[in-house]
């Protein structure tokens, strides 16, 4: 019917948990319930592999999920390096000969039918920021979202974007995402994306090399920003180890509580840690 507000449901993977929040819209920024499902096995992978012996098991706790929450709309934050993300000039969008070869070049060998290319504008009017991904390894993914009428894939990098929505900050912000063995990083300059990538590595004592390394070629990495988000597992070992190589200027924020989230809930006690559920809860805002 139109004009009607239907439940959300927001998701987020980290190794071997699966987290989740339901929204509804007739209760602005209070969440109607959050939550984490502690498993065996890695989750992206199993969603990814469809693996005979997982992916049932997470198919069904969608559908149980469904049935207790009756959502209708499902956002889901994919998985970093299950995409490509690179920046091009804008001259490589406009022509679309140009597009198609640059394709064929970070792609090469994957048929073109299976790509899916969604393109980004950028604070410097004179870049596009593309994130390419593999239709087959999103097959998983996909499947999931049977359980909803409508469903969206929202990238990793985007998590900034839906943070400027809901708190209208429109400063100079990076947003940090921690899952085991790897960080995603984007920066946001006045309401704009600047810049995105990710790093993985094996000892988080690795990750200021990593970094420096690649801002070399990245130099928003090394930017002034007045805030820094840190958000996911181990983020009091991440903030520490890259405090060093962060402008020492930079107020460094963790989404610990729903209050820094800006959001609320009946719940008032959780078994797991709220950062790591943080993208699921903004997806679940619908921003």
């Amino acid at each position: 019917m139109s004009g009607e507000l239907f439940k959300t449901l927001g998701l987020c993977f980290s190794a071997n948990h699966l987290y989740y929040a339901v929204h509804n819209p007739e209760q602005s920024a209070r969440l109607e319930h959050v939550g984490c499902y502690d498993l065996n096995f890695n989750v992206a992978r199993a969603i990814r592999t469809q693996s005979d012996d997982y992916f049932p098991a997470i198919y069904e706790m969608l559908g149980r999920l469904k049935r207790d929450h009756q959502f209708r709309h499902m956002r889901m934050c994919t998985v970093p390096d299950h995409e490509c993300w690179t920046t091009l000039p804008k001259l490589v969008y406009d022509e679309p000969d140009e597009r198609e070869a640059h394709l064929r070049i970070l792609m090469n060998g994957v048929n073109r039918q299976s790509l899916e290319t969604v393109w980004y504008d950028l604070s410097n009017r004179d870049f596009k920021f593309l994130v390419i991904r593999n239709k087959m390894i999103m097959d998983g993914f996909q499947r999931l979202t049977e359980h909803a009428h409508t469903a969206d894939f929202v990238s990793d990098h985007e998590i900034g974007q839906s943070w400027i929505q809901h708190a209208q900050h429109n400063g100079s912000f990076m947003m940090i995402h921690s899952v085991p063995g790897m960080i995603s990083v984007s920066a946001y300059m006045l309401g704009k994306l600047r810049g995105a990538t990710y790093l993985q590595y094996e000892e988080p004592e690795d990750l200021p090399y990593l970094w420096l390394m690649n801002a070399r070629n990245l130099s928003w990495m090394n930017g002034f920003y007045d805030q820094t988000y840190v958000f996911g597992t181990q983020v009091k070992q991440i903030s520490q180890t890259l405090k060093g190589v962060w402008d020492h200027h930079t107020d460094i924020n963790t989404f610990e509580t729903l209050e820094n989230m800006q959001v609320g809930a009946d719940e008032k006690t959780y078994s797991f840690s709220l950062e790591s559920a943080f993208p699921a809860i903004l997806l679940s805002l619908n921003l």
